[in-house]
């Protein structure tokens, strides 16, 4: 991650901006909505990412204490992905790990499958306008470049 930092830092023009954004070290959160009431609200019991997210931290960090960058703002957003079922947000997310070909921790997959039959149960309770929401805590990072 650091080089590819430093490979940016390099392509970057005087004036560039390096707008860094990656997941939190945070379990990210399944929840159904309806308008403006959370129905439904669990972590996802399938992250596993905790190692990565700290890597890109330090990855941030290393290249700001090099003087690479001056860190001009940071911030957490809420990263926010939007289905009709959790079907379809599962979908959606298997199209999007298709490239990973590394197996799934199977512990890992059946509590996301205790999970989504929550999901399940309690989208079956709700209004034909809730929607399933996966919030994920992203951080957005605003680097200018030192030369």
């Amino acid at each position: 991650m650091v080089h590819a930092l430093e490979e940016i830092h390099r392509l970057l023009r005087t004036q560039g901006i390096l707008l860094d954004i990656h997941p939190v070290p945070e379990p990210p959160v399944v929840q159904i909505i309806d308008g403006d009431d959370v129905l439904f609200s669990e972590p996802d019991p399938g992250y596993d990412y905790d190692d990565d997210l700290r890597h890109a931290e330090a990855a941030v960090a290393t290249v700001l204490g090099r003087g690479l960058y001056a860190l001009d703002g940071s911030r957490d957003v809420d990263f926010l992905t939007h289905a009709a079922s959790s079907k379809e947000l599962r979908d959606h997310f298997a199209s999007a790990g298709a490239y990973d070909p590394a197996p799934k921790d199977p512990t890992l997959v059946a509590h996301q499958e205790e999970l989504y039959g929550r999901v399940d149960e309690s989208m079956a309770r709700s209004s034909d306008s809730a929607e399933v929401v996966y919030n994920e805590r992203a951080r957005l990072n605003r680097l200018l470049p030192l030369r």
